[in-house]
């Protein structure tokens, strides 16, 4: 997800707050306040100002959830403007009808019917005129090449030729360039730069980097579609496509438009966009919570650490590879002896781990004695909760990775940098210790397909039970 989608999501609820919140307090006003000034009737009950904004502020909260669950503040939207004011209006109006229902069923008897019309009326033109100020804004900000999305066509055909009409329209696109379905090709179509056939998908996404990738070709194959999709996957790219819809394996589809035509997304996890903000939310706070209550913990183990060798270092720092393929280092309790690195290669034909990527064998000679009683209740792992801080780890997710494992993974395995490493995860639950690289992977896999809260809710309260039961979990 791009900080640009994510601001600007966060400028359309920001706007919709304040300007909810500003025609609730416009019909206060004018009803308890500006009345006397222009000697009408005053006022037959009084509310005062201060408990009038807990009022305001709780109205606002409750529009604001009805609006998001009606899709209001989707990250990708490619609404028209007519439409986006027909569905504020709408929603907005629905909402303010809901609360008004409730009043009714919660024999709340609102003070004024009068300051509850103003405020719908005063909240709608204020709302979508907001929201019209924003469509500019975020106009001048695309043309002056903030946020703007670069786009690599696969086609060259007449969906193609439609699909660049709207594009190049839209200061929010950059179009990098076209992909021929012909193996012998013009240099340009349609004024675009024409990069390579489809053999050339792999190479070209390396060097151009593109944000997305739009599929608007008149011969595209299921076969050919899906293998696709699954190498943009592998290299971390979106993937779009205007065809008919095609019948493929997919985590998640979502549908929005392209000027007139259809637009539908091909998405390689569930953890979508407000997903991946609420996990990341949930794992920035409890691992900070985590940390002060354990800070008494961590540093007991910091001192024995040190104590058993003041020469060498308290933590251990590996190198790893997270989301997107990222390089980091995954900080540990050191529970091995300083120059453990250089031992495993003398223990490598000892590998007990099936499939030959992973290492592990029972009894490592290098693990020292306070190591062993980290490793057994996972205390080794605290340091992980300021990986997480930084934002290279989650508290669930895959295992990291190390880069020469990495080196050995087949290309479908590679989908599992599209989410952050966690602390423990889906195949450290099932006995990942005693699994082979294969079925871990399966296991991982999955997660990826069918993340949900509930799952992770899950996976963490069962790597509690598999700690207390004295299991290895890393």
């Amino acid at each position: 997800m791009k900080k640009s989608e994510f601001l600007f999501t966060f400028g359309r609820i920001l706007n919709d707050g304040v300007t909810i919140f500003l025609g609730l307090l416009f019909a206060y006003f004018l009803r308890m306040r500006w009345f006397g000034v222009f000697q009408l009737s005053s006022p037959t009950t009084l509310f005062p100002l201060d408990l009038f904004y807990a009022f305001a502020f709780k109205i606002t909260l409750i529009l604001l959830v009805i609006m998001a669950l009606n899709g209001r503040y989707k990250f990708y939207t490619d609404e028209k403007v007519w439409d986006e004011i027909v569905n504020v209006f709408w929603t907005y109006s629905a909402g303010m009808a809901l609360i008004l229902v409730g009043f009714f069923f919660s024999q709340f008897t609102f003070f004024s019917r009068f300051i509850f019309g103003v405020s719908w009326l005063a909240g709608l033109v204020l709302l979508i005129g907001g929201r019209l100020l924003l469509r500019k804004l975020s106009e001048k900000l695309h043309q002056m090449g903030y946020g703007k999305v670069k786009i690599l066509i696969l086609g060259t055909g007449s969906i193609a030729q439609k699909a660049i009409a709207v594009l190049i329209k839209n200061p929010k696109f950059e179009i990098v360039g076209l992909l021929s379905e012909k193996k012998t090709f013009e240099k340009k179509f349609e004024k675009i730069q024409i990069l390579g056939s489809f053999k050339d998908f792999e190479n070209i996404l390396e060097t151009c980097e593109p944000d997305e990738i739009l599929v608007a070709s008149d011969k595209s194959s299921e076969k050919i579609t899906s293998q696709l999709v699954r190498i943009a996957h592998i290299h971390h790219v979106k993937f779009r496509f205007l065809p008919d819809e095609l019948g493929l394996d997919l985590a998640a589809v979502t549908v929005s438009t392209l000027g007139h035509m259809p637009l539908i997304t091909l998405q390689s996890t569930k953890l979508g966009r407000w997903g991946y903000v609420l996990k990341s939310v949930v794992d920035y706070s409890l691992s900070l919570l985590t940390l002060l209550a354990l800070s008494p913990v961590f540093s007991v183990i910091a001192y024995k650490i040190w104590r058993e060798n003041p020469s060498a270092p308290i933590f251990y720092k590996s190198l790893r590879v997270g989301r997107n393929g990222k390089e980091f280092y995954c900080l540990k309790f050191r529970t091995m002896v300083p120059d453990a690195d250089e031992k495993k290669k003398a223990l490598l034909e000892k590998n007990e781990r099936k499939g030959g990527v992973l290492f592990k064998i029972e009894n490592d000679p290098r693990i020292t004695k306070l190591g062993k009683v980290l490793r057994k209740w996972s205390l080794d792992e605290i340091p992980q909760l300021l990986n997480i801080l930084k934002g290279d780890m989650s508290l669930i997710g895959p295992r990291p990775h190390l880069p020469e494992e990495v080196k050995k993974y087949a290309k479908d395995d590679l989908l599992v940098f599209w989410i952050k490493p966690g602390l423990t995860g889906f195949a450290q639950v099932n006995g990942r210790s005693s699994l082979s690289f294969e079925e871990e992977m399966n296991y991982e896999l999955f997660y990826l397909k069918n993340w949900s809260l509930r799952l992770d809710t899950m996976i963490f309260f069962k790597s509690i039970w598999v700690v207390l039961k004295r299991k290895n979990v890393c």
